[in-house]
């Protein structure tokens, strides 16, 4: 398991930009659990947080009888490849006790690696982009307000457009700008 490393010096020029990732909570302080994710993820020295959406409030996908969501995206810079990165996500997540029950299920935290750059991969433990995130309106309408133009590799679409073209109807409601 990767600790995260408290930051120390502005990101280097060459690290990967744009990477986006999902954050959500449906247990307890939804918007405690949000704020200190995005706290860890800020005092990772491999981290530069750039933007953040609002938090949206959203139904739950697969298993439906559990509370809503609160669902939020960023963009980031990272000096960290996509696989030590999702290590790092994990981490972070492990730290905040999170505990994986069932799939679908309620959950303090989760934070999800959407996008890297123009990366298009698929590997044993990790898909980026995110194999769900073209049929998730509540990815996509955060995502679409801080980056709508960032075209989405492997559907060659831009956020925006992929919005425009999600067949999900679900309420995804904004609460408030982080």
């Amino acid at each position: 398991m990767q600790k995260a490393k408290v930051a120390s010096a502005p990101p280097a020029a060459e690290w990967a930009h744009p990477v986006f990732v999902g954050l959500g909570s449906n247990c307890g302080d939804r918007v405690a659990w949000l704020g200190r994710a995005v706290s860890a993820l800020r005092a990772c020295a491999e981290i530069a947080v750039l933007k953040l959406s609002s938090v949206y409030e959203t139904m739950p996908v697969g298993l439906t009888a559990q509370p809503d969501f609160l669902n939020q995206v960023l963009e980031l810079a990272s000096g960290l490849a996509p696989r030590e990165l999702l290590a790092l996500l994990l981490s972070i997540e492990n730290q905040l006790g999170r505990v994986r029950r069932q799939r679908w299920g309620p959950r303090n935290i989760d934070l999800d690696l959407l996008a890297y750059q123009r990366v298009d991969m698929q590997s044993e433990g990790l898909v980026v982009p995110h194999a769900e995130l073209a049929r998730r309106r509540f990815v996509l309408v955060p995502w679409c307000e801080i980056a709508p133009d960032f075209v989405v590799p492997r559907h060659q679409l831009t956020v925006a457009e992929l919005l425009a073209r999600c067949e999900d109807t679900s309420r995804v409601v904004k609460l408030a700008k982080a």
